[in-house]
């Protein structure tokens, strides 16, 4: 299998729309793995995780 990274929203219907149109065989039938950013994850380690590296 080959990999495709391509950025979609998702509207009010639950349906991907792609930003841009894919560049692959038509009426292919392809595997969708949707990455969806949590709303409060950060970059930065919480004091939790920085004092529990302590422990």
């Amino acid at each position: 299998m080959k990999a495709v990274k391509a950025m979609a929203t998702i509207n009010h219907q639950g349906q991907l729309t792609l930003d841009h149109p894919l560049t692959i065989d038509e009426n292919s039938r392809v595997e969708v793995i949707i990455l969806v950013p949590e709303s409060d994850a950060t970059d930065e380690p919480t004091q939790v995780e920085v004092l529990a590296d302590f422990a």
